[in-house]
């Protein structure tokens, strides 16, 4: 249980099924890149996230005092083997793949490291880069696909601005523990209220983005997950409203909710044009 807290694991199955359903729907069928996709995607979360462990062990003494690195129930040791082990074991994955595929996980691997051991505590930057590691499964699906979808990048333009809303307003919410392990983040420069609003409005931007990729959608038939990216979009206007009236906790709470919606449709979507 241990081990699993660490990689995150419940994250690593979520971008697998975004990965491989973007896969489908630019219109990918080999069963072998599918699991590739898979592996890879969550060899990827497992390794980040374990480094991200090992390198913010000092943050977490406040924000996540249940850690397993905190609590002695995962060792260092064991932490480095996963965190090393899963991101070559991944790379390899990637490469079957193909070129490009292979060239998009290790740009996401290592940025990802960088963020964990430097670009955390640069403030805004490190904030978009959370955002477009998060989003960049679609893009990962779909190249392994071979083609372009104009739905999955408006999809992944659409998560990149969301998630980058959520990134500020959980600055916010952890800005205690951030001063007091000395991290520079948009909370401790802007405030937390004043960084909770912009990431509300910035949230609130994605779901213009998102009528956007609803449309496209509609134009390529794909009524499932129009229907989903809709339904994210109220809900993302909802939480965003929730938020710049300090109910941070809500706001991050139904985000997540709101942006399981869009993938759920997304699965739902690349099982129908499989039938």
């Amino acid at each position: 249980m241990g081990l699993w807290r660490l990689i995150r694991g419940e994250h690593g199955v979520l971008a697998a099924l975004a990965s491989t359903a973007s896969y489908m729907v630019a219109g990918g069928r080999s069963l072998e890149a599918v699991a590739l996709l898979a592996v890879s995607t969550f060899l990827a979360e497992a390794g980040l996230f374990a480094h991200n462990d090992l390198a913010n062990l000092e943050e977490d003494r406040v924000n996540r005092p249940g850690a397993p690195l905190v609590t002695g129930e995962v060792g260092l040791g064991a932490a480095r083997a996963v965190a090393y082990g899963s991101l070559s074991a991944g790379a390899l994955a990637a490469a079957l793949l193909g070129l490009l595929p292979l060239v998009i996980y290790l740009s996401a691997a290592i940025l990802g490291t960088a963020y964990n051991a430097k670009l955390k505590r640069v403030p805004f930057l490190g904030n978009f880069i959370v955002a477009f590691l998060t989003s960049m499964t679609y893009i990962y699906g779909m190249a392994a696909a071979g083609g372009f979808s104009p739905v999955l990048a408006l999809l992944f333009a659409s998560s990149l601005v969301a998630n980058l809303g959520r990134e500020f307003v959980k600055t916010a919410i952890d800005v205690e523990g951030d001063l007091r392990a000395g991290v520079r983040t948009a909370a401790s420069l802007l405030g937390p209220e004043r960084a909770a609003k912009l990431g509300a409005s910035v949230t609130a931007l994605s779901a213009a983005i998102g009528l956007w990729l609803v449309a496209a959608a509609l134009d390529s038939r794909l009524y499932i997950l129009a229907t989903g990216a809709a339904a994210t979009s109220v809900l993302l206007l909802y939480f965003s409203a929730s938020a710049w009236r300090g109910a941070w906790e809500r706001y991050r709470r139904g985000t997540l909710a709101a942006f399981g919606v869009t993938l759920v449709a997304l699965v739902v979507e690349a099982l129908w044009l499989l039938s």
